[in-house]
């Protein structure tokens, strides 16, 4: 026969397990794709949102971040930032473009990276 300890604890483990906040994963000069869940995930640098959710693809070449930005299925509250599609950060000034075009970011990769997502 199970134990119902043994049950409950597993249970409550389950739980604690969904409320583990996801690690900021590191791009580059301080700047750290973040997220709350698979649904939201964001650009930040220190406290600031940069890019807004939902960032779908997300690469470093040399010193910047480009990337891709989807409209999230429940936007934010505070719609800061309403352009999606193309973005990149220079992150050696801090200039954030959003809403650019593919062939931009082509020329921004120097054509190193096969740009297809």
């Amino acid at each position: 026969m199970i134990n119902i300890t043994k049950i409950l604890g597993f249970f409550i483990l389950l739980i604690l397990s969904g409320c583990i906040d996801p690690i900021p994963q590191p791009l580059a000069n301080g700047y750290y794709l973040s997220s709350t869940n698979a649904g939201n995930t964001y650009i930040t640098k220190g406290y600031e949102v940069v890019i807004h959710s939902d960032v779908v693809y997300v690469e470093v070449v040399e010193h910047f971040i480009i990337g891709k930005r989807d409209f999230p299925e429940h936007p934010d509250h505070n719609r800061l930032d309403i352009a999606e599609g193309y973005f990149f950060i220079d992150t050696k000034n801090g200039e954030v473009s959003l809403g650019v075009e593919k062939n931009t970011i082509l020329k921004i990769n120097n054509g190193k990276h096969k740009v297809d997502w």
